[in-house]
């Protein structure tokens, strides 16, 4: 009786809490479109990071003990075609893309071999900057909570690959910076906002098409997550992307 007591108060503990998901896969690409307004569009499916930032909601003031990485994750957050996103670019000069990354939007810059059909090594930079929003609503017994997240995010990359005739293998990395503000309002009244900051790097090897036509790409991410609240962790992550190039 002890022992499903006790599971009984992780369980509770556990839905009173407030987590943002992050996307962990970004394709960062070592290419850019061949000539101006060439682009794409495709459908992502990758893993997410879980990151708590409050861990009970409904204390009187919220519970935040320390941030938690990936620490309710279920099955489905295992599932590429589970946390579904979107990947979009489009040139708007010479080896200039603008690209968005769900809510992160940036440019990538080919500065390696721009020109070239097939069998050399490519090379980009990018940079974005976006805004989000999270929102937690649970009910408990007869009282509730309602949280939300404003978070902002900054990523900086570079990738390198070989440009074959039809596919570019590549490995990438990719740093981001998020910053997070939280609010919580539950029976005992308003509370926050709380800050908290966080990095995410991401070290990535992945093969994708290029050209007009169909596109696809897999990569595999490791991911190294820091936050002022938490120990360092480490997440291993495989995103997938499909899609149609013009």
């Amino acid at each position: 009786m002890k022992s499903l007591a006790y599971i009984s108060l992780v369980l509770l503990l556990s839905s009173c809490s407030h987590t943002i998901n992050f996307r962990a896969s970004h394709f960062a690409v070592p290419i850019t479109g061949e000539n101006q307004w060439d682009g794409h569009v495709a459908i992502v499916g990758s893993a997410v990071t879980k990151v708590t930032v409050v861990n009970d909601t409904s204390a009187n003031p919220p519970r935040r003990d320390s941030i938690l990485i990936n620490s309710d994750v279920d099955a489905g957050d295992l599932v590429a075609a589970n946390n579904v996103g979107v990947d979009l670019s489009l040139s708007v000069l010479k080896s200039l893309d603008v690209y968005l990354d769900n809510s992160l939007l940036g440019l990538r810059w080919q500065f390696l071999n721009h020109s070239a059909k097939s069998d050399v090594w490519v090379a980009s930079v990018q940079g974005a900057y976006g805004t989000k929003s999270t929102s937690t609503s649970t009910t408990y017994g007869n009282d509730s909570a309602d949280s939300d997240s404003d978070v902002k995010t900054q990523q900086v990359g570079a990738s390198v690959g070989y440009k074959l005739a039809r596919v570019v293998p590549y490995i990438s990395y990719i740093h981001e910076t998020h910053d997070v503000s939280t609010k919580v309002n539950n029976n005992h009244g308003d509370f926050g906002p709380y800050s908290d900051k966080g990095t995410h790097a991401y070290t990535t090897v992945g093969v994708s098409s290029h050209g007009k036509g169909l596109v696809y790409a897999v990569e595999y991410n490791f991911i190294t997550i820091d936050w002022d609240r938490s120990k360092r962790d480490y997440q291993n992550a495989v995103g997938l992307k499909l899609g149609f190039a013009w």
